[in-house]
């Protein structure tokens, strides 16, 4: 069907046809089998599961295909894709006797000359499938990208919808396709192979032959080999992995799900010093962000950091230092003279308060406290908040220094590292969020401000 495409550019899907050509031949003899694709971004999983598709209807030409999508737009794109594989040329020389029946071709569902029921049919998450019943059931991109996945409402809401509507729809003695990212061990896929339920799961990292190395202390995989370069050369992929969370390039990039167990981040992967030791003329601003969750035994939190930079002829080294906090559970309008104290103690320069909740009295009077060489700035932040800390919490890990001396002796200091270290990846972090939360804020800032340094870019 694409000559060009399977055999002279990429010729790692031989696994997949393989896969899917077994999954025909079970079904032939009686058997039902499951089968699991995961694979880099823009690989080619969709365009050869369109096929199959086709094929699946061409070799049973009075049964019927589901296939369900994250939404109604993808799952139109590909029922417009399988379709147009259809109507094409080349499939009417393979399957001559395969015909569209004309006056059922609506993308919602469209039938064969030869059907008994619908030949094609599905939905975006959360969309209604009533009627149909499916002999081949199809899972493309359940997730639309890792916040969903890491959601815990949003992954239950997908589960429950797949369990619900997909499921339900399966005939008797149905095979199952799996494709999509391995975002967590707890999403639909994770969960599928934990069970027991996968019989071919096939998983293709976007670098191949990476070298375990210790860097900093941690254990890393590093460098390796595209698996194609026709998608992405090995430089591609090297700098993308440079420009994005480890999380997320383990699971978009190398198929390797978020482990969702354990703290987050252990006090021993924390990095301390004396900060006094600091030379004052290295640090080159000085910051501080506040988070108003002060409700429900939440906490006020607020670091004070000293962005540092030390140049010399080899290298730029840099670090964030965590040099102070607040952290309590009396809010923002209870520490407004304590702020005001310590952003004129730590020679604050900006501050960054989040606006959802914000007692605007304080907010002024912090403002009107401020000298005219230091800024106030209000943001807001729809993120989730679990999505935002698995999305910045190993810059955290990397880059943060914390203060030796204050987390010894200073009550409020420890409590603020005793949060931030309590954060579990899954269970109840209820009052323990918010240490950890205002630090991936600071991350952010941080991630955009100073880019380049980081980045190199």
């Amino acid at each position: 069907m694409d000559w060009e495409f399977f055999y002279l550019k990429r010729r790692f899907l031989k696994q997949v046809a393989e896969a899917f050509q077994e999954l025909v031949d079970e079904y032939k003899k009686g058997n039902a089998i499951t089968v699991c694709v995961s694979m880099s971004p823009r690989a080619g999983k969709s365009y050869i599961t369109s096929l199959f598709a086709t094929y699946w209807l061409g070799q049973f030409p009075n049964l019927s295909v589901m296939r369900n999508s994250c939404t109604s737009t993808l799952y139109q794109k590909f029922a417009y894709d399988t379709r147009f594989i259809i109507r094409s040329q080349k499939f009417a020389e393979v399957f001559p006797e395969i015909q569209l029946q004309s006056d059922k071709q609506n993308l919602d569902g469209w039938n064969l000359s030869t059907s008994t029921q619908v030949a094609y049919f599905g939905a975006g998450v959360g969309g209604t499938i009533i009627g149909f019943g499916a002999n081949l059931a199809i899972t493309d991109d359940l997730y639309k990208s890792m916040p969903d996945a890491l959601s815990t409402t949003t992954n239950n809401f997908v589960k429950l919808w797949k369990e619900s509507s997909h499921d339900s729809r399966k005939e008797k003695n149905c095979p199952e396709i799996f494709i999509g990212t391995r975002w967590t061990k707890n999403d639909v896929i994770g969960e599928a192979i934990s069970s027991g339920r996968i019989d071919i799961n096939i998983v293709i990292p976007a670098l191949l032959n990476r070298e375990i190395k210790i860097i900093d202390g941690v254990q890393k995989k590093v460098g390796g080999v595209t698996f194609c370069d026709d998608v992405k050369s090995t430089a591609e992929y090297l700098l993308i992995e440079t420009q994005t969370s480890t999380s997320t390039w383990n699971a978009e990039y190398m198929q390797e799900p978020i482990e969702v167990e354990g703290l987050l981040l252990p006090l021993d992967s924390l990095k301390f010093q004396n900060t006094s030791d600091i030379p004052k003329e290295n640090v080159c601003f000085s910051f501080s962000v506040g988070d108003p969750a002060d409700t429900g035994g939440d906490k006020y939190s607020m670091p004070f950091i000293n962005v540092v930079i030390n140049e010399d002829e080899k290298e730029v080294q840099f670090a964030f230092i965590v040099k102070d906090v607040i952290h309590n559970t009396q809010g923002i309008e209870a520490n407004t003279d304590r702020i005001i104290d310590k952003i004129k103690h730590n020679e604050t320069e900006q501050i960054f308060i989040e606006s959802n909740g914000v007692g605007l009295a304080a907010v002024l009077l912090i403002k009107k406290a401020l000298s005219a060489h230091q800024k106030l700035s209000m943001f807001s932040s729809t993120v989730n908040k679990d999505v935002r800390i698995f999305s910045h919490y190993e810059f955290v890990q990397k880059y943060f220094i914390f203060d030796k001396l204050k987390y010894e002796s200073n009550d409020e200091y420890r409590l603020f590292i005793t949060d931030l270290c309590g954060y579990t990846k899954e269970g109840d972090n209820k009052n323990k969020k918010d240490a950890i939360d205002v630090l991936c804020s600071v991350a952010s800032i941080l991630k955009i401000k100073y880019s380049k340094l980081i980045y190199g870019k």
